[in-house]
């Protein structure tokens, strides 16, 4: 298909440039071949019509005797024409010599000879005339006395066919010389074409190996001074930026994979992260039950020591007995108090820990916005080299297509990188500011379990005094009264006290879940970043697959 091709373009360099030198060079050659036929007829009767006159100047001036056909051989001699002398309308003396090797001294001249010369004073010349009955072409000229009285002619010809034979050669060597030019014009015309479409070719084959993603130069193109030379250099201009382009490509392909990885890792550290933070918040939760749990059981011993204080009062006999209750019941309640306060230094240790989280969390988010920085730089530089491509490939023109498309998609996918960094930048501020967030509600809930180990310690004083005053109402029933009063009144505040550290609960219950639900969200935010940067990856082995189509 090729070769049919490159044969077809030099048949039309060729037709386009013979056909028009050969249609235009015949033309020429039948038109100038037919002047030149009748302008050297012309010519050659304007020359006789000179040697007549000069024949006749030379009859007026010289003193020979004109009847010896003398003077007329001697200027045959010289110009090659014959030439007659005539008295009246008969030849007197004569160069023209008969076949049969007499001369024709005596004849008559023609009557349109006779009447145009010697009777309208004319002179006379013709292409084809009888002449001893052989046609001539002739020239008549008169020949006057002193007095102007036409005498006679003075005549001046040559045979027609030796005129015919002369203008004859001079019109084939009119031939000869342009198809001769011709033939030079086709052949300096081929070797034209022949160069032309070599570069043709070559550029072609530039072209082709385009096509296939090959960028391969043209060789040995200095000898070449024209447009095609400048094709041929700006083919190669464009193959060396092509392939720098393509490169500087491929390695920002490469980085963006590279960061597209990275980004995943942090993503699935982050998720790590994340989980361990949901643990922890979990395990406070739990703490937290826990606490409430701790908080019911010592309600609940308040009420059996208010009603051991209501049975000391109303009966003083069981009193020993009730104070042996109290005691034990203030017993089991210091016991809870000392369990609620482990609790609340685990609650607070887990606390500490989700804040440290928190604070890893925020590094790790600003570290993945630094990354996404980079990842809209990339994108940027991707887009603007995607630009410098599609310029490029539009002052290509045809050449260009195919690889402006590949510089669009370049484009599209630096574009769609940039959309998927900026996605990515504002989940990570928001997971940033749920973050913050936890962390805040960390520290709150810090703050709540100091007032919380506070009010604990507080209790486990006023259970001290009581289990100290039911010991002092065992040692006397004469205090019972003071010791009940004294009772009743630590009661109100453990009671008091106890309402309190249950309402802290509560509020810490509900602050770890909270809590949890805002850890719930973050997970969320990093399945979606972890989605992201597997959307980049995605991205980056489509640019890379792309980019295979070049082989460097």
């Amino acid at each position: 298909m090729n070769t049919r091709t490159k044969l077809s373009i030099r048949v039309q360099l060729l037709l386009m440039s013979v056909l028009p030198i050969v249609i235009i060079g015949t033309i020429l050659l039948i038109l100038i071949s037919g002047r030149l036929k009748s302008g050297m007829m012309d010519q050659a009767l304007n020359g006789l019509m000179a040697s007549a006159e000069m024949f006749r100047e030379q009859i007026a001036t010289t003193d020979r005797d004109l009847t010896t056909n003398e003077l007329e051989d001697e200027c045959k001699a010289v110009t090659g024409y014959d030439f007659t002398r005539f008295e009246g309308d008969t030849r007197a003396s004569t160069s023209v010599v008969k076949a049969d090797g007499s001369r024709p001294v005596g004849t008559q001249a023609s009557p349109e000879v006779v009447e145009a010369v010697l009777k309208r004073g004319e002179r006379f010349t013709s292409e084809k005339t009888d002449v001893a009955g052989a046609d001539y072409c002739v020239a008549y000229t008169p020949i006057k006395d002193e007095s102007g009285k036409i005498t006679g002619m003075a005549f001046a010809g040559k045979p027609t066919a030796e005129m015919e034979a002369t203008i004859r050669k001079s019109v084939i060597s009119l031939f000869a010389v342009g198809i001769s030019i011709m033939i030079i014009t086709i052949v300096i015309v081929y070797i034209i074409a022949d160069k032309l479409v070599s570069a043709v070719i070559r550029i072609n084959n530039v072209i082709n190996k385009l096509s296939v993603g090959e960028f391969v130069k043209t060789e040995n193109i200095a000898v070449r001074n024209d447009e095609l030379g400048e094709m041929l250099n700006g083919s190669n201009t464009l193959i060396e930026v092509l392939t720098g382009v393509i490169n500087d490509v491929k390695s920002i392909a490469n980085s963006l994979r590279d960061k597209a990885e990275e980004l995943n890792d942090t993503c699935a550290h982050l998720r790590d992260t994340s989980e361990g933070v949901s643990s922890a918040v979990q395990d406070m939760a739990d703490g937290a039950m826990e606490q409430a749990e701790s908080v019911e059981k010592v309600t609940q011993n308040m009420d059996d020591l208010s009603t051991a204080i209501r049975n000391v009062s109303d009966n003083a006999d069981s009193l020993g007995e009730s104070a042996s209750d109290m005691g034990m019941a203030s017993t089991e309640s210091a016991k809870a108090l000392e369990v609620l306060a482990q609790s609340m230094n685990a609650m607070k240790q887990a606390v500490v820990e989700i804040s440290a989280t928190m604070r890893e969390t925020n590094v790790a988010v600003k570290s993945v916005n630094e990354k996404v920085d980079g990842i809209n730089s990339i994108a940027e530089q991707t887009n603007l080299l995607a630009l410098n491509a599609s310029i490029e490939a539009a002052r290509a023109g045809e050449a260009g297509k195919g690889f402006a498309v590949v510089a669009q998609e370049i484009g599209i996918l630096a574009t769609e990188s940039s959309h998927t960094a900026d996605e990515i930048r504002s989940e990570m501020i928001e997971l940033l500011n749920q973050a913050q967030k936890a962390s805040d509600k960390a520290e709150e809930v810090s703050s709540i379990g100091d007032d919380v180990n506070k009010v604990l310690d507080e209790t486990v004083v006023k259970i001290n005094t009581l289990i100290d005053g039911v010991n002092s109402t065992v040692n006397g029933v004469d205090n019972i009264s003071a010791l009940t009063q004294g009772c009743d009144s630590s009661k109100a505040v453990i009671v008091d006290e106890v309402n309190s550290l249950s309402a802290i609960s509560e509020e810490y219950a509900a602050t770890t879940q909270e809590t949890s639900a805002s850890m719930t969200e973050i997970n969320n935010n990093i399945s979606i970043l972890a989605n992201s940067a597997e959307d980049l990856m995605s991205v980056a082995q489509k640019l890379d697959e792309d980019l295979e189509f070049f082989k460097l």
